[in-house]
């Protein structure tokens, strides 16, 4: 619990109180009762990606995508209920596996993989998913059960989510009461998280994170071609406004970076991270078809995201290059070894806890050793990065995350060790209005 993905993986009426607004928006309405066609049961596929996600580490986003894409036929009510039901077991693991080691006399950590998890999906709707009844709740984890060759098992489970069920009031209660239960397991963060966090931010900052990780915003900021932002929801890759490019789906912290490079006509633009290319694009729509971006990163398989954002926005001014930003680019030197580029965009790989929302996965896999190495790959990238600045050229650097290690640290490293003058720097911290987020822009004297 103190750190670790939930015990055993790798690294709806409204309630008052705390509870009550994470329950209000688990309202995702049951499947549609299933007749003998061939219609997939959304939860045994729902436990299916969660075995993927939370016993095997695949990240939450791209096992949730792939198993849609799987399954075109779903019913939209069915894709539904099978979002929510992964999303929120994912966000919530920490608080369901201290609420079924109350329950169950074999802890979580010890129970099957296969059990662990059925019983995290069952407890998740009963607790949270008011427009599921409590009683299809326990039946049909009891026949997910049997389903997976574990018959012997569903009275067990039967009879822990039967407890569930008749003490949900109750359990409510203890989670409300922070003598009872400790605050990292009411916003389900690991121990250490929520301690790092009211170190960096203060217990009251770190609370009100906290409620905005599991708030019912759901709905995504988009950027139109003329510039403005907007709040949206539904599937917005479906919109005709997408498809033919006037509007892209960017995070509102995301956009200020571009805001900030404020690019000139002519300017040379290098983005060095710059998968799927929000980023990048919106730099070379600002461009307004003068002007170069590169973007680049690590695989033809990050390059191929960057390539359909470009086709869908019909930009002619960026050019995505398979590139290690750690490995120096002889092209963007003149032949005196003077950098060539007037903004150097430094986005780059993070620990990501600024996103905890859109990727609830990541709580599990962050560690302090994980802050400190990629601190280490930030800087050995920043070092490379910064001879391809131009004298009086600058270079952007930003994260989605909240650490110290990763941003002010970071910040100190450019001044001091890489002699870039700070200009100035820009911390968003989740729901404020989205996602946290940090930018710093730097010049080269």
């Amino acid at each position: 619990m103190q750190g670790r993905r939930p015990a055993g993986g790798r690294q709806d009426g409204r309630r008052r109180g705390r509870q009550d607004s994470i329950a209000a928006r688990r309202g995702a309405a049951a499947p549609h009762p299933r007749t003998e066609s061939s219609r997939e049961d959304p939860r045994a596929v729902a436990l299916a990606v969660l075995m993927d996600i939370l016993e095997d580490g695949r990240f939450s986003h791209l096992a949730l995508r792939e198993t849609l894409r799987k399954y075109p036929s779903m019913p939209e009510r069915d894709r539904a209920f099978l979002t929510r039901l992964c999303e929120g077991t994912i966000e919530l693991s920490i608080q369901l596996d201290y609420l079924l080691n109350d329950y169950s006399k074999i802890k979580v950590k010890k129970m099957k993989p296969l059990i662990r998890n059925i019983l995290r999906i069952g407890a998740y709707q009963i607790l949270y998913m008011d427009r599921v009844p409590d009683s299809a709740a326990v039946n049909e984890s009891v026949k997910l059960c049997k389903k997976r060759g574990l018959s012997g098992l569903s009275a067990y489970v039967n009879a822990v989510l039967r407890s569930i069920e008749r003490e949900k009031a109750q359990i409510f209660e203890r989670l409300r009461n922070e003598e009872e239960t400790p605050l990292f397991i009411r916003y389900s963060l690991p121990e250490w998280l929520f301690e790092y966090l009211v170190l960096c931010y203060g217990r009251g900052e770190t609370i009100r994170m906290g409620e905005y990780f599991l708030s019912e915003e759901n709905r995504s900021f988009v950027r139109y071609r003329d510039g403005h932002s907007a709040q949206l929801g539904g599937n917005l890759s479906e919109r005709a406004d997408f498809k033919s490019g006037e509007m892209t789906v960017q995070d509102y912290s995301s956009q200020q970076v571009g805001l900030l490079a404020d690019p000139k006509p002519g300017d040379l633009v290098v983005d060095l991270c710059a998968a799927p290319g929000g980023k990048a694009c919106h730099i070379a729509e600002l461009l307004k078809g003068n002007g170069e971006v590169s973007a680049r990163d690590l695989s033809k398989e990050k390059t191929v995201l960057i390539e359909e954002n470009r086709r869908r926005l019909r930009l002619t001014n960026l050019k995505t290059k398979v590139w290690d930003a750690r490995i120096r680019d002889e092209s963007l030197l003149t032949p005196d070894g003077e950098g060539r580029a007037d903004i150097v965009l430094c986005d780059l790989p993070c620990s990501g806890l600024g996103i905890l929302k859109k990727k609830p996965d990541i709580r599990y896999s962050a560690s302090l050793d994980g802050i400190r190495g990629l601190q280490a790959l930030q800087r050995e990238i920043l070092t490379v990065a910064k001879d391809y600045v131009r004298r009086g050229g600058r270079l952007l650097y930003s994260t989605c995350t909240l650490t110290r290690e990763e941003n002010e640290q970071n910040r100190d490293f450019i001044e001091r060790e890489l002699g870039l003058r700070l200009l100035r720097e820009q911390k968003l911290l989740p729901g404020q209005p989205s996602d946290g987020f940090y930018i710093a822009e730097f010049k080269k004297e």
